[in-house]
Protein backbone atom coordinates (compact mmCIF):
# COMPACT_ATOMS: atom_id res chain seq x y z
CA UNK A 1 0.00 0.00 0.00
CA UNK A 2 1.33 3.44 -0.73
CA UNK A 3 0.60 6.21 0.77
CA UNK A 4 2.03 9.64 1.62
CA UNK A 5 2.62 9.10 5.26
CA UNK A 6 2.61 6.31 8.11
CA UNK A 7 2.58 6.33 11.65
CA UNK A 8 3.62 3.52 13.73
CA UNK A 9 2.30 3.07 17.49
CA UNK A 10 -1.65 4.37 18.04
CA UNK A 11 -1.07 5.88 21.32
CA UNK A 12 -1.39 8.90 22.37
CA UNK A 13 1.28 11.01 20.10
CA UNK A 14 0.75 8.46 17.37
CA UNK A 15 -2.74 9.09 17.02
CA UNK A 16 -2.43 12.98 17.16
CA UNK A 17 -0.20 12.69 14.56
CA UNK A 18 -2.57 10.87 12.41
CA UNK A 19 -5.39 12.72 13.09
CA UNK A 20 -3.08 15.83 12.81
CA UNK A 21 -1.97 14.72 9.25
CA UNK A 22 -5.16 13.63 8.03
CA UNK A 23 -7.09 17.34 8.89
CA UNK A 24 -4.70 18.44 7.04
CA UNK A 25 -5.55 16.16 3.83
CA UNK A 26 -2.44 13.81 3.88
CA UNK A 27 -3.28 10.40 3.04
CA UNK A 28 -2.06 8.79 6.55
CA UNK A 29 -1.99 5.10 7.54
CA UNK A 30 -2.05 4.32 11.67
CA UNK A 31 -0.55 1.00 12.11
CA UNK A 32 -0.20 -0.41 15.83
CA UNK A 33 0.68 -4.08 16.53
CA UNK A 34 -1.40 -4.76 19.08
CA UNK A 35 -5.58 -5.34 18.64
CA UNK A 36 -7.61 -2.01 20.30
CA UNK A 37 -9.12 -1.42 22.27
CA UNK A 38 -6.06 -2.21 24.45
CA UNK A 39 -4.57 -1.79 27.95
CA UNK A 40 -0.68 -0.06 28.76
CA UNK A 41 1.01 -0.34 32.14
CA UNK A 42 -0.32 3.96 33.23
CA UNK A 43 -1.60 5.62 36.01
CA UNK A 44 -3.62 7.13 33.35
CA UNK A 45 -3.51 10.93 34.48
CA UNK A 46 -4.31 13.40 31.77
CA UNK A 47 -3.12 16.88 32.48
CA UNK A 48 -5.90 19.62 32.48
CA UNK A 49 -3.11 21.04 29.61
CA UNK A 50 -3.58 18.14 26.93
CA UNK A 51 -7.53 18.40 27.11
CA UNK A 52 -6.74 22.51 25.95
CA UNK A 53 -4.64 20.96 23.46
CA UNK A 54 -6.87 19.12 22.16
CA UNK A 55 -9.90 19.72 19.53
CA UNK A 56 -12.37 17.99 21.33
CA UNK A 57 -13.37 17.42 24.83
CA UNK A 58 -11.95 14.21 27.02
CA UNK A 59 -15.18 13.96 29.04
CA UNK A 60 -16.19 10.53 27.47
CA UNK A 61 -13.22 8.98 28.77
CA UNK A 62 -12.80 10.90 31.92
CA UNK A 63 -13.35 8.18 35.18
CA UNK A 64 -12.74 10.96 37.97
CA UNK A 65 -11.71 14.52 37.96
CA UNK A 66 -8.73 14.92 40.90
CA UNK A 67 -8.91 18.07 42.79
CA UNK A 68 -6.80 17.10 45.75
CA UNK A 69 -3.22 15.31 46.53
CA UNK A 70 -2.43 13.44 49.52
CA UNK A 71 1.13 13.93 49.96
CA UNK A 72 3.37 11.95 52.40
CA UNK A 73 6.95 10.46 53.65
CA UNK A 74 6.37 7.02 54.64
CA UNK A 75 6.05 6.75 58.47
CA UNK A 76 6.68 10.29 58.25
CA UNK A 77 5.14 14.00 57.48
CA UNK A 78 1.63 13.98 55.58
CA UNK A 79 -0.33 16.71 53.86
CA UNK A 80 -3.56 16.84 52.09
CA UNK A 81 -4.20 19.64 49.26
CA UNK A 82 -7.30 20.88 47.74
CA UNK A 83 -7.25 23.31 44.54
CA UNK A 84 -10.94 24.84 43.16
CA UNK A 85 -9.99 23.75 39.62
CA UNK A 86 -9.02 20.28 38.70
CA UNK A 87 -5.56 19.53 39.05
CA UNK A 88 -5.85 16.83 36.60
CA UNK A 89 -8.19 13.58 34.92
CA UNK A 90 -8.21 10.35 35.81
CA UNK A 91 -8.81 7.38 32.50
CA UNK A 92 -7.79 4.52 31.59
CA UNK A 93 -5.00 3.98 28.35
CA UNK A 94 -7.09 1.36 26.86
CA UNK A 95 -10.16 4.09 26.93
CA UNK A 96 -8.08 6.80 26.09
CA UNK A 97 -6.25 5.40 23.34
CA UNK A 98 -9.15 4.08 21.28
CA UNK A 99 -10.85 7.24 21.64
CA UNK A 100 -7.83 9.09 20.21
CA UNK A 101 -7.57 6.47 17.34
CA UNK A 102 -11.70 7.38 16.23
CA UNK A 103 -10.68 11.08 16.42
CA UNK A 104 -7.73 10.09 13.94
CA UNK A 105 -9.71 7.94 12.15
CA UNK A 106 -12.84 10.44 11.69
CA UNK A 107 -10.50 12.82 10.57
CA UNK A 108 -9.70 10.42 7.54
CA UNK A 109 -6.91 8.50 8.58
CA UNK A 110 -6.91 4.45 7.69
CA UNK A 111 -6.01 2.82 10.82
CA UNK A 112 -5.13 -0.82 10.99
CA UNK A 113 -4.26 -2.95 14.28
CA UNK A 114 -2.37 -6.27 15.25
CA UNK A 115 -0.03 -5.35 12.52
CA UNK A 116 3.56 -5.71 13.90
CA UNK A 117 6.18 -3.61 11.97
CA UNK A 118 9.34 -5.63 11.27
CA UNK A 119 11.58 -3.43 9.72
CA UNK A 120 11.50 0.46 8.32
CA UNK A 121 13.63 0.68 5.13
CA UNK A 122 15.01 4.30 3.44
CA UNK A 123 14.55 4.24 -0.44
CA UNK A 124 17.20 4.86 -2.48
CA UNK A 125 14.89 7.56 -4.08
CA UNK A 126 13.40 9.14 -1.31
CA UNK A 127 10.91 7.88 1.11
CA UNK A 128 10.54 4.75 3.17
CA UNK A 129 9.26 0.84 3.11
CA UNK A 130 7.56 -0.57 6.10
CA UNK A 131 7.34 -4.48 6.36
CA UNK A 132 4.62 -5.87 8.43
CA UNK A 133 3.97 -9.18 9.62
CA UNK A 134 5.19 -12.10 11.22
CA UNK A 135 5.50 -14.79 8.26
CA UNK A 136 8.47 -14.91 5.35
CA UNK A 137 6.52 -12.56 2.90
CA UNK A 138 5.37 -9.59 5.04
CA UNK A 139 2.80 -6.47 3.67
CA UNK A 140 5.00 -4.01 2.70
CA UNK A 141 3.97 -0.42 2.33
CA UNK A 142 5.50 2.75 1.38
CA UNK A 143 5.47 6.26 2.30
CA UNK A 144 7.40 9.37 1.62
CA UNK A 145 7.29 9.88 5.67
CA UNK A 146 7.28 7.88 8.68
CA UNK A 147 6.87 8.86 12.12
CA UNK A 148 7.59 6.69 14.96
CA UNK A 149 5.53 6.61 17.84
CA UNK A 150 6.30 3.08 19.08
CA UNK A 151 7.74 3.27 22.06
CA UNK A 152 10.74 3.07 24.00
CA UNK A 153 13.66 1.88 21.31
CA UNK A 154 10.88 1.18 19.22
CA UNK A 155 11.39 -0.53 15.60
CA UNK A 156 11.28 2.75 13.44
CA UNK A 157 13.99 4.52 15.38
CA UNK A 158 15.92 1.08 15.54
CA UNK A 159 15.53 0.30 11.79
CA UNK A 160 16.81 4.40 10.61
CA UNK A 161 19.57 4.56 12.89
CA UNK A 162 18.60 7.00 15.84
CA UNK A 163 20.07 7.16 19.23
CA UNK A 164 18.61 4.73 21.66
CA UNK A 165 16.38 6.59 24.44
CA UNK A 166 17.50 6.14 28.56
CA UNK A 167 15.88 3.55 30.37
CA UNK A 168 16.27 5.58 33.39
CA UNK A 169 13.43 5.04 35.03
CA UNK A 170 11.01 1.80 35.99
CA UNK A 171 7.59 0.87 37.15
CA UNK A 172 4.95 -1.68 38.55
CA UNK A 173 2.18 -1.54 38.79
CA UNK A 174 -1.28 -3.35 39.81
CA UNK A 175 -5.30 -2.47 39.88
CA UNK A 176 -7.24 -3.19 43.18
CA UNK A 177 -10.76 -3.96 41.81
CA UNK A 178 -13.21 -1.67 43.06
CA UNK A 179 -16.74 -2.94 42.07
CA UNK A 180 -18.97 -0.29 43.99
CA UNK A 181 -16.48 2.45 43.12
CA UNK A 182 -13.33 3.56 44.91
CA UNK A 183 -13.18 4.62 48.24
CA UNK A 184 -14.86 7.60 49.20
CA UNK A 185 -11.88 9.32 50.79
CA UNK A 186 -10.16 8.50 47.72
CA UNK A 187 -12.43 9.99 45.18
CA UNK A 188 -11.34 13.20 43.82
CA UNK A 189 -8.10 12.58 45.40
CA UNK A 190 -4.52 11.21 44.50
CA UNK A 191 -1.93 9.56 47.21
CA UNK A 192 1.57 10.36 46.60
CA UNK A 193 4.27 8.20 49.21
CA UNK A 194 7.20 9.43 48.81
CA UNK A 195 10.67 8.62 50.91
CA UNK A 196 10.27 4.89 50.44
CA UNK A 197 12.78 4.04 47.32
CA UNK A 198 15.28 6.62 45.94
CA UNK A 199 14.44 8.63 43.04
CA UNK A 200 10.56 8.25 42.88
CA UNK A 201 6.87 7.72 44.88
CA UNK A 202 4.31 5.08 44.87
CA UNK A 203 0.85 5.91 44.06
CA UNK A 204 -3.04 5.88 44.03
CA UNK A 205 -5.31 6.86 41.44
CA UNK A 206 -8.75 6.06 41.68
CA UNK A 207 -10.37 4.94 38.51
CA UNK A 208 -14.38 3.71 37.85
CA UNK A 209 -14.45 0.35 39.14
CA UNK A 210 -10.72 -0.05 40.25
CA UNK A 211 -7.83 1.63 42.23
CA UNK A 212 -4.65 1.89 40.50
CA UNK A 213 -1.52 1.20 43.11
CA UNK A 214 1.99 1.29 41.66
CA UNK A 215 5.25 2.22 42.30
CA UNK A 216 8.21 3.55 39.89
CA UNK A 217 11.85 4.85 40.58
CA UNK A 218 15.54 5.49 38.83
CA UNK A 219 16.13 2.28 37.49
CA UNK A 220 19.85 1.63 39.30
CA UNK A 221 18.17 2.38 42.73
CA UNK A 222 15.06 0.10 41.84
CA UNK A 223 15.91 -3.67 43.08
CA UNK A 224 13.39 -5.59 43.11
CA UNK A 225 10.06 -3.38 43.37
CA UNK A 226 7.23 -6.07 43.98
CA UNK A 227 8.02 -5.57 47.93
CA UNK A 228 7.79 -2.15 47.76
CA UNK A 229 4.62 -2.37 46.04
CA UNK A 230 3.15 -4.61 48.38
CA UNK A 231 4.48 -2.28 51.31
CA UNK A 232 2.43 0.39 49.36
CA UNK A 233 -0.37 -1.63 49.54
CA UNK A 234 -0.22 -2.36 53.44
CA UNK A 235 0.29 1.35 54.40
CA UNK A 236 -3.13 2.07 52.64
CA UNK A 237 -5.20 -1.15 54.17
CA UNK A 238 -5.23 -2.67 50.88
CA UNK A 239 -4.33 -6.81 50.74
CA UNK A 240 -1.44 -7.24 48.39
CA UNK A 241 -2.97 -10.51 47.08
CA UNK A 242 -6.04 -8.56 45.75
CA UNK A 243 -3.63 -6.52 43.09
CA UNK A 244 -4.63 -8.20 39.48
CA UNK A 245 -3.04 -7.41 35.97
CA UNK A 246 0.72 -7.00 37.58
CA UNK A 247 2.68 -5.55 35.10
CA UNK A 248 5.70 -3.60 35.19
CA UNK A 249 7.57 -0.88 32.32
CA UNK A 250 10.31 1.29 31.78
CA UNK A 251 10.38 5.41 31.45
CA UNK A 252 12.82 6.38 28.44
CA UNK A 253 14.43 9.04 29.07
CA UNK A 254 16.17 11.23 25.60
CA UNK A 255 20.03 11.55 25.66
CA UNK A 256 21.15 14.61 25.39
CA UNK A 257 21.58 16.32 22.10
CA UNK A 258 20.26 12.80 20.38
CA UNK A 259 18.66 13.35 16.96
CA UNK A 260 14.85 13.62 16.69
CA UNK A 261 13.96 14.16 13.02
CA UNK A 262 15.51 13.88 9.81
CA UNK A 263 14.98 13.68 5.95
CA UNK A 264 11.39 12.66 5.96
CA UNK A 265 11.54 10.35 9.50
CA UNK A 266 10.91 11.99 13.17
CA UNK A 267 10.06 10.47 16.54
CA UNK A 268 7.47 11.52 18.81
CA UNK A 269 6.41 10.92 22.65
CA UNK A 270 7.79 7.63 24.08
CA UNK A 271 9.59 6.71 20.83
CA UNK A 272 11.78 9.94 21.43
CA UNK A 273 12.15 9.56 25.53
CA UNK A 274 10.09 12.62 26.03
CA UNK A 275 9.09 11.76 29.69
CA UNK A 276 8.96 14.16 32.44
CA UNK A 277 11.34 13.03 34.89
CA UNK A 278 10.24 14.82 37.46
CA UNK A 279 6.49 13.00 37.79
CA UNK A 280 7.22 10.13 34.93
CA UNK A 281 4.11 11.35 33.02
CA UNK A 282 4.10 11.30 29.54
CA UNK A 283 1.30 11.86 27.50
CA UNK A 284 1.17 15.61 27.14
CA UNK A 285 4.60 15.22 25.76
CA UNK A 286 3.16 12.34 23.93
CA UNK A 287 0.14 14.72 22.55
CA UNK A 288 2.50 18.00 22.18
CA UNK A 289 4.63 16.22 19.59
CA UNK A 290 2.53 14.37 18.17
CA UNK A 291 0.29 18.04 17.05
CA UNK A 292 3.92 19.58 16.70
CA UNK A 293 5.34 17.19 14.02
CA UNK A 294 2.47 16.90 11.41
CA UNK A 295 2.23 20.42 10.28
CA UNK A 296 5.91 20.04 10.01
CA UNK A 297 5.52 16.89 7.63
CA UNK A 298 2.21 18.26 5.68
CA UNK A 299 4.72 21.15 4.76
CA UNK A 300 7.73 18.77 3.54
CA UNK A 301 5.16 16.97 1.85
CA UNK A 302 4.10 19.58 -0.07
CA UNK A 303 7.14 20.98 -1.04
CA UNK A 304 7.51 23.84 1.87
CA UNK A 305 10.13 22.07 3.72
CA UNK A 306 13.24 20.15 2.76
CA UNK A 307 13.44 17.50 5.74
CA UNK A 308 11.29 17.26 9.44
CA UNK A 309 14.18 18.59 10.85
CA UNK A 310 12.35 21.50 11.69
CA UNK A 311 10.01 19.52 14.14
CA UNK A 312 12.92 19.08 16.06
CA UNK A 313 13.98 22.95 16.68
CA UNK A 314 10.29 23.67 17.37
CA UNK A 315 11.22 20.93 20.68
CA UNK A 316 14.44 22.53 21.27
CA UNK A 317 12.35 25.36 21.78
CA UNK A 318 9.39 24.28 23.33
CA UNK A 319 9.59 20.71 25.39
CA UNK A 320 13.04 19.71 25.82
CA UNK A 321 14.42 22.70 27.88
CA UNK A 322 10.91 21.93 30.54
CA UNK A 323 12.52 18.15 30.34
CA UNK A 324 15.96 19.66 31.46
CA UNK A 325 15.03 22.10 34.17
CA UNK A 326 12.44 18.76 35.12
CA UNK A 327 15.48 16.73 35.34
CA UNK A 328 17.09 18.93 38.18
CA UNK A 329 14.52 19.34 40.00
CA UNK A 330 13.72 15.65 40.13
CA UNK A 331 17.46 14.93 40.80
CA UNK A 332 17.08 17.68 44.23
CA UNK A 333 13.75 16.75 45.02
CA UNK A 334 14.03 12.75 45.24
CA UNK A 335 17.24 12.75 46.70
CA UNK A 336 15.90 14.12 49.87
CA UNK A 337 12.04 14.96 49.44
CA UNK A 338 10.96 16.04 53.50
CA UNK A 339 11.62 20.07 52.98
CA UNK A 340 9.06 19.94 50.12
CA UNK A 341 6.76 18.47 51.94
CA UNK A 342 7.23 20.97 55.11
CA UNK A 343 7.36 23.85 52.37
CA UNK A 344 3.71 22.71 51.36
CA UNK A 345 3.00 22.00 54.83
CA UNK A 346 3.36 26.02 55.89
CA UNK A 347 2.96 27.32 52.45
CA UNK A 348 0.32 28.17 50.53
CA UNK A 349 2.68 30.01 47.82
CA UNK A 350 4.44 26.78 47.36
CA UNK A 351 0.83 24.85 47.03
CA UNK A 352 -0.32 27.06 44.56
CA UNK A 353 2.76 27.16 41.96
CA UNK A 354 2.78 22.99 42.11
CA UNK A 355 -1.41 23.47 41.31
CA UNK A 356 -0.11 25.29 38.51
CA UNK A 357 2.43 23.02 37.16
CA UNK A 358 0.07 20.22 37.34
CA UNK A 359 -2.67 21.33 35.46
CA UNK A 360 -0.17 23.33 33.04
CA UNK A 361 -1.01 26.74 33.93
CA UNK A 362 2.84 27.27 34.74
CA UNK A 363 5.65 25.52 33.29
CA UNK A 364 8.99 24.31 35.30
CA UNK A 365 10.74 27.57 33.84
CA UNK A 366 8.08 29.70 35.11
CA UNK A 367 8.59 28.28 38.53
CA UNK A 368 12.57 28.14 38.66
CA UNK A 369 12.25 31.78 37.50
CA UNK A 370 9.63 32.58 40.84
CA UNK A 371 12.34 31.07 42.78
CA UNK A 372 13.89 34.20 44.27
CA UNK A 373 17.44 33.63 45.01
CA UNK A 374 17.39 29.58 44.39
CA UNK A 375 16.30 29.87 40.93
CA UNK A 376 20.00 30.30 39.76
CA UNK A 377 21.21 26.89 41.99
CA UNK A 378 18.57 24.72 40.90
CA UNK A 379 20.77 22.86 38.27
CA UNK A 380 23.81 22.83 40.30
CA UNK A 381 22.62 21.48 42.87
CA UNK A 382 21.14 18.57 40.40
CA UNK A 383 24.33 18.22 39.66
CA UNK A 384 25.53 17.38 43.20
CA UNK A 385 21.85 15.09 43.55
CA UNK A 386 22.78 13.26 40.90
CA UNK A 387 26.41 12.87 41.72
CA UNK A 388 25.43 11.79 45.05
CA UNK A 389 23.18 9.01 43.57
CA UNK A 390 25.59 7.95 40.81
CA UNK A 391 28.34 7.50 43.73
CA UNK A 392 25.48 5.28 45.79
CA UNK A 393 23.74 3.22 43.11
CA UNK A 394 25.71 4.05 39.49
CA UNK A 395 24.01 5.76 36.81
CA UNK A 396 20.45 6.96 37.50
Amino acid sequence: MDVEAIVVGAGPAGSTAARELAVRGVDTLLLDRARFPRDKPCGGGVTVRCDALLPFSLDPVVEDVIHGAVIQMRHGRRVSLRHDEPLTYITQRSRLDHFLVERAQEAGAEFRDGQRVRQVTRLGAGGYEVAVGNGAAPDVHRARVVIGADGANGVVGSSLGYEHAEESGVGLEGNVPCPDGPPEWLRGNVVLQLGAMTGGYGWLFPKEDHVNVGVGCWKAAAGDLRPQLHALCRDYGIEPDRLESLRGHHLPMRRHGSALAADGSALIGDAAGLIDPLSGEGILAAISSGAAVAPVAHDYLRGERDSLRDYQELMERDLLPEIAISKGLMEVFYLYPPPFIWALQRSSRVWNHCAKLIRGDETYADVVRTGGPFAHIVHPLGALARSITRRRYGRP
